[in-house]
């Protein structure tokens, strides 16, 4: 564990704690239950995994069994137990998928996948504005998005570390205009989103001059969606905003 260990993530069925290591260029695997100075169960790391700056996303396919892990351009996927230096089952990247942003240095920023409705959702920068891209769980290769969520009617500004998708009911979490703004995962083109929530006093903005050109919240600015999680059992969000942990009762959502 260093510095460098950005994002984190947990694994609430089996009670596992993921660490991206960008330094270490591996994916590191913990306890549940982990205290004090405790060796990683697994270490996913070396020249066959592909990982080089594991450092935006990971998520967790517990119906399919498989870890997703974000580069700057590209998502590779590897079994849920991978352990070593593994190779990817399948690797998302290509002109077509649209991940790469030929416009600035940041890229693919969160990734969430619902097996559910068996889509896959990754939010990253375009050009000077965020965009939330579905494509289908198994997409490989050179592989378009079968919808995208873009443009100024989206109030997407910048893209969130902190994607999060709520399978039970298809919905896709990530900034937008100041806040945190819901989708359905069979939402396409410029559309606003279904829920929006803003903080008490606050009206739908959102700032600039986060690293890409999009909005500064959503690259750990502190503000609300640039880091939030939420517990459906008791219908709670919560956001960092850099001095506090804030949470707020979202029971029409979940």
């Amino acid at each position: 564990m260093v510095r460098s260990g950005h994002y984190i993530e947990y694994d609430e069925k089996n009670d596992e704690i993921m660490v991206a290591n960008a330094f270490a260029q591996a994916i590191l695997f913990f306890r549940g239950a982990v205290d004090g100075e405790e060796a990683p169960i697994r270490i996913l790391m070396g020249p066959h995994t592909q990982i080089q700056s594991p450092d935006f996303g990971l998520s967790i396919d517990n119906v399919n069994d498989e870890l997703y892990v974000t580069e700057h351009e590209r998502i590779l996927v590897f079994p849920r137990k991978a352990n070593g230096d593994v190779a990817p089952i399948r690797i998302l990247e290509g002109p077509k998928t649209e991940l790469a942003n030929l416009w600035g240095t940041a890229a693919v920023r969160g990734v969430g996948v619902d097996p559910i409705h068996n889509v896959l959702v990754v939010t990253g920068y375009f050009q000077n504005r965020g965009h939330v891209l579905i494509f289908d769980r198994t997409a490989s290769g050179n592989t378009a998005p079968i919808r995208k969520i873009a443009g100024p009617k989206t109030g997407i500004q910048g893209a969130s570390y902190s994607l999060r998708v709520h399978p039970p009911k298809g919905w896709i979490f990530t900034q937008a205009m100041g806040g945190i703004g819901v989708w359905s995962v069979f939402d396409s083109g410029e559309i606003p989103p279904k829920y929006l929530l803003l903080k008490a006093g606050t009206r739908a903005g959102g700032g600039g001059g986060g690293e890409g050109g999009g909005d500064g919240a959503g690259e750990g600015g502190g503000g609300l969606g640039s880091r939030f999680t939420f517990n459906p059992k008791t219908k709670e969000l919560f956001n960092n905003s850099g001095a506090e942990i804030e949470a707020y009762s979202v029971p029409e959502i979940f």
